[in-house]
């Protein structure tokens, strides 16, 4: 309706020709991104639906701002002014969208604990970098580069670091990119939903290909101060328990846990965790889903403190399936751990 509206069609053959044209287009895609579903055929399906639904965002706000215009100005707007205004708000939202997927920010956050910790540490954390088609060694150079330029101790990525597969990754030799992502205490990932997808061996050899040591249900020490647990993803079907990854570990010294989703906070508030770092969500990505995911998720986005235990959820530096952002942004944390 808004695209009719917008073409504003005269002659009887230009509207049935308009009808026929999105029918048909709409349903090639449908059929296009069917053929491979949630794969990277679906993706092109989605970015289709998506731009339609900016559509219909750009004719709301401009029925909003004609309302408020006729009533302040007590006249009318020239109906092609209207919609050569409406057009100009369609593109600055699609303009917005990719601006924000594209054009990540690098926030900050200081954690303290109340456990030894003789200095501080600082923790650059990535999430859903989804490398892939869309999302590749352009901006994996933007990332070294923004981590590098705040000095960390170490840098954590919480899964989904590709794209369900290491096609793009291998053809585009993103190898030689990724491997520039140093830290004096190293470089560690787990593996999220987008990684465990039949690719998992590939894709945690790639990373380790590129000096990052995965530590799906591991633990390790960063400088014998701080202990790093890794969990993997939901989807993993030999994943353990939190309870039963750390029953073992016995110590008065501060606890990250790294994992791919926020899901686990019930699991996790009992344990002797000082930080939990996940993303996963992509804090809805694009409106309305920024608002209704809070519904479903006990934190889509943000930081939380709950029993003593504290929750950092990132909405990531890629974009998963779809080339837009819109209500969240492209980020990096970089947090600062510190005794109290």
């Amino acid at each position: 309706m808004i695209f009719w509206w917008l073409i504003n069609p005269k002659q009887r053959f230009s509207r049935i020709s308009l009808i026929l044209s999105i029918f048909v287009i709409n349903n090639i895609f449908l059929i296009y991104g069917l053929s491979e579903f949630w794969r990277e055929r679906f993706h092109v399906y989605l970015v289709i639906s998506i731009l339609q639904g900016f559509m219909l965002y750009a004719g709301l706000v401009t029925a909003i701002i004609a309302i408020i215009y006729t009533r302040f100005f007590k006249r009318k707007l020239n109906n092609v002014a209207i919609r050569g205004f409406a057009f100009a708000v369609y593109i600055g939202i699609i303009s917005l969208a990719v601006f924000n997927a594209y054009a990540p920010v690098v926030h900050h956050l200081a954690v303290k604990t109340n456990k030894n910790l003789a200095k501080p540490m600082k923790i650059a954390l990535v999430s859903d970098t989804h490398l892939g088609r869309w999302f590749g060694n352009r901006q994996i150079d933007k990332m070294v580069a923004l981590i590098d330029e705040q000095s960390p101790d170490v840098v954590l990525i919480a899964g989904d670091v590709m794209n369900d597969s290491t096609d793009a990754y291998d053809k585009t030799n993103m190898h030689q990119h990724l491997s520039k992502l140093k830290a004096p205490l190293g470089v560690y990932a787990t593996l999220g939903n987008h990684d465990y997808s039949g690719n998992e061996v590939a894709i945690a050899k790639a990373i380790e290909r590129a000096g990052i040591q995965v530590i799906d249900n591991k633990s390790i020490w960063l400088n014998d101060a701080v202990l790093l647990v890794g969990r993997s993803d939901a989807t993993d079907p030999k994943r353990p328990a939190a309870a039963d990854l750390m029953s073992d570990i016995q110590t008065d010294k501060p606890v990250l846990f790294l994992e791919h989703s926020p899901d686990a906070l019930e699991e996790i508030k009992g344990l002797p965790v000082d930080l939990h770092l996940s993303g996963h969500t992509h804090g809805g990505q694009i409106f309305p889903l920024t608002v209704l995911l809070k519904w479903f998720t006990p934190l889509i986005y943000g930081f939380k403190e709950v029993n003593g235990s504290q929750f950092l959820v990132t909405s990531g530096y890629g974009i998963g399936a779809v080339p837009f952002r819109l209500g969240t942004r492209s980020e990096i944390w970089l947090i600062t751990l510190q005794s109290t």
